[in-house]
């Protein structure tokens, strides 16, 4: 181990940068210790990260080494440092300490307080070494917050498939009502919207008609995505769009805007919406599917769902599209933007 009180460090002032990572002590950390992290704000480093452990890092241009001196998971790491091709500053010339303390959190994110500290620099390369490290530490918070995303998003999957394993193991649904739909060719009851003994229905419940006068912009933003993927949803399940709208203007409606991959219905006259919970007793719909199962007792519900998951969310179905989550990609997310037509 290299015995720094026995090198010969200049007395230049020690420089000294700050950067503020919205991620953990322990992510961050991560960072300053493992070679495929390193890499990402770093270079490409070879090293034992233990006391006395020795490193190299290509830094592109050239190639710093040095010793570590202190490993203090999450908190602390240091060690010399110096240039394998330079005078100016020799391998174990300085010292390089890279401080992690919490900081304050923003809303419900941990956040940690990077400080690097180098000491024994002479006063022409420190002001390089002030460029180099700055431009590696812009580099850092991204990295390390993204890491901290991921593992939050991995979090989020797996608890997503957790949720929807429990969906899937509902025990069965009340038989339903033998309620009958107009159609294109005619009525039609749910039990002949399956086209399988074995195939899951999934009705979407379209906010049109009685006190929805005009097509509800979300359920039409969802209608254009479905009607691009009916052919591959067809190979699973039977899938159908039920609106309150007479027969009539709702396929109108679906002829306007090109949604003829969907089969279309009309729960007009009947009690279907209301009795399976689109529609509240003053008529009031919201966005709302449900699924359904053939039974030797007859058709019974499996599943339904309301876009008001509780009364203070709208966001229930939101899995129903892919555009909420592209928006939420985007650092200005969804916000209240809401489709137009």
């Amino acid at each position: 181990m290299t015995d720094i009180a026995s090198t010969d460090i200049a007395s230049t002032e020690p420089l000294i940068l700050t950067e503020r990572i919205a991620a953990p002590r322990e992510v961050v950390f991560d960072f300053l210790i493992d070679p495929e992290k390193l890499s990402r704000w770093m270079g490409a480093v070879t090293h034992d990260p233990r006391p006395g452990g020795s490193f190299e890092l290509d830094m592109g241009d050239n190639v710093a080494s040095g010793e570590y001196l202190r490993v203090e998971p999450p908190s602390l790491v240091s060690f010399t440092w110096g240039w394998r091709d330079t005078e100016a500053v020799p391998p174990g010339s300085t010292v390089v300490t890279i401080t992690l303390t919490d900081a304050p959190q923003d809303g419900d994110i941990e956040a940690t307080l990077v400080e690097l500290r180098h000491d024994g620099l002479p006063m022409g390369p420190a002001d390089e070494h002030r460029g180099g490290w700055t431009r590696c530490l812009d580099r850092l918070p991204y990295e390390a917050a993204r890491d901290a995303l991921r593992a939050a998003e991995l979090e989020l999957m797996l608890q997503r498939e957790t949720v929807a394993a429990q969906r899937r193991s509902l025990p069965p649904g009340p038989v339903v009502d033998d309620y009958v739909f107009g159609a294109a060719d005619g009525d039609v009851a749910i039990a002949d919207l399956f086209t399988g003994p074995d195939r899951p229905l999934v009705l979407y419940h379209f906010m049109f008609g009685g006190k929805q006068e005009a097509p509800c912009p979300m359920c039409a933003m969802w209608a254009d995505g479905w009607n691009g993927i009916a052919d591959p949803l067809a190979e699973r399940v039977d899938f159908a769009v039920v609106s309150a709208a007479p027969i009539e203007p709702t396929l109108a409606l679906a002829d306007e805007r090109g949604w003829s991959d969907l089969r279309w219905f009309s729960a007009t006259g009947t009690t279907f919406k209301r009795d399976i919970g689109g529609e509240d007793a003053d008529g009031n719909q919201s966005p709302f599917i449900s699924v359904y199962e053939q039974t030797s007792e007859g058709v019974r519900l499996s599943y339904s769902a309301s876009a008001h998951i509780d009364g203070d969310h709208w966001r229930g179905v939101d899995l129903l599209s892919p555009v909420w989550h592209l928006l939420d990609l985007t650092r200005a997310g969804r916000g209240d933007w809401m489709p137009s037509h």
